[in-house]
């Protein structure tokens, strides 16, 4: 059975609305020319509420996607909480985290799978079936983090003997964000499933985590801005005879992801390289407007602040031939020495009173004054709140 595996198409998203649509459509048209069904692991729309002008693109799109006639068929259904499936089109999709909302309310997927444009996975698995081959799609929609672990552990599920057994989900996974030590890792997957499909990361990802063979298609519309998302956009084509896999690309706006580093550089010479770099993306032929994302990071010259640099003037000059957003990591030389000399003091095992008085008379000492030991002084009185005293000391040391 050929499985096509697309996710993340933020329908609504409201920066892009029309990429999102039409990038949605162009990789929904051609899973369905290639594949038996269609699995989709969650963030099918941007919000948990989506307008009734985003939903009626959504209908158009699947509406006609019901209407084929598929490889697969559906063969069975089975849910915890006992619902029943009414949907026989073989497309089979969990709620994403921009989706999910209270067990009372019914979320975007739940809205589909009312008016029978898919099958809805969560908590629930689905058997597909083409010419005596099964494939049990075993789902769990997207939790807060925290809760994830908990959620996979009450759900418990268990592979279907007798057919190719898949997990589709949509978390984040520690082994993909190794700083954060509270979500999920592919360790925690259960086992004994031949393949595991995730959504919510939008950088594709075809491999093993923890030994599991594993799809993560990316997201098919650029929403974060991130570097990972300059990849081609597209979906997974998986045969579950052979375990063969191929990604197939689909049409999409040009995302250009640059960091421009400095040091001590003056804001004439940054918006300079800016400019330079805008320039040289934008000498590329683009069947569209590209999305350009500048990141600037190191320093300014002393007596410069990155609030001299005004990016957003540089940004509008390209309006119509681009759609550039420019991050600023930029500090000043002045603000990278207190940051290293604070992390020295740390070093030094400095308390944290001796650290704001050395702070302070360093400050006192840049503004022309020689505080000596008034610097402890002044400083226990800010820190007793002392305001009428500080101020009258601080007077005096002004004076001298």
């Amino acid at each position: 059975m050929k499985l096509a595996v697309l996710s993340d198409f933020h329908l609504g998203y409201e920066r892009f609305a029309q990429d999102a649509l039409e990038q949605a459509r162009a990789a929904l048209q051609m899973a369905a020319e290639k594949a038996d069904a269609l699995l989709i692991p969650g963030d099918l729309f941007d919000t948990r509420i989506p307008k009734p002008e985003t939903l009626s693109q959504a209908f158009a799109l699947f509406l006609g996607l019901g209407a084929r006639k598929w490889g697969a068929r559906v063969a069975g259904f089975r849910a915890r909480d006992g619902r029943g499936c009414g949907c026989v089109v073989p497309i089979i999709a969990i709620h994403g985290t921009h989706e999910m909302r209270m067990k009372e309310l019914a979320n975007p997927i739940q809205v589909l799978e009312a008016g029978g444009f898919l099958i809805n996975a969560q908590s629930a698995t689905v058997i597909l079936e083409k010419d005596g081959e099964k494939v049990a799609v075993s789902g769990l929609g997207g939790v807060p983090e925290k809760l994830a672990k908990d959620a996979l552990e009450a759900l418990a599920p268990q592979p279907v003997p007798g057919a190719f057994n898949i997990f589709m989900l949509h978390q984040s996974l520690s082994d993909f964000v190794p700083a954060r030590g509270d979500i999920l890792s592919a360790e925690d997957l259960p086992r004994g499933f031949d393949l595991y499909v995730c959504g919510h990361v939008h950088k594709r990802f075809d491999g093993k985590l923890g030994g599991k063979p594993m799809l993560i298609p990316g997201s098919t519309v650029v929403t974060q801005l991130k570097e990972e998302e300059a990849d081609e956009k597209g979906f997974f084509l998986f045969d579950t005879a052979t375990g063969a896999r191929e990604f197939v690309g689909i049409s999409s706006r040009p995302f250009v992801f640059k960091e421009l580093a400095f040091s001590s550089a003056s804001p004439e010479e940054a918006e300079g390289a800016v400019r330079g770099a805008l320039a040289q993306v934008l000498s590329q032929k683009f069947a569209k407007p590209p999305i350009i994302r500048l990141k600037l990071t190191g320093s300014l010259r002393k007596g410069f602040a990155a609030s001299s640099l005004d990016l957003e003037r540089i940004a509008g000059e390209y309006s119509g031939r681009a759609f550039v957003s420019l991050d600023k990591s930029l500090v000043s030389e002045e603000f990278r020495d207190r940051i290293e000399r604070i992390r020295s003091l740390r070093e030094q095992s400095v308390s944290v009173r001796e650290l704001g008085i050395e702070l302070l008379r360093e400050r006192l000492k840049a503004a022309g004054h020689k505080p000596g030991k008034d610097a402890a002084y002044l400083f226990d009185l800010f820190s007793a709140d002392r305001k009428d005293a500080a101020a009258a000391a601080l007077e005096e040391l002004l004076k001298g």
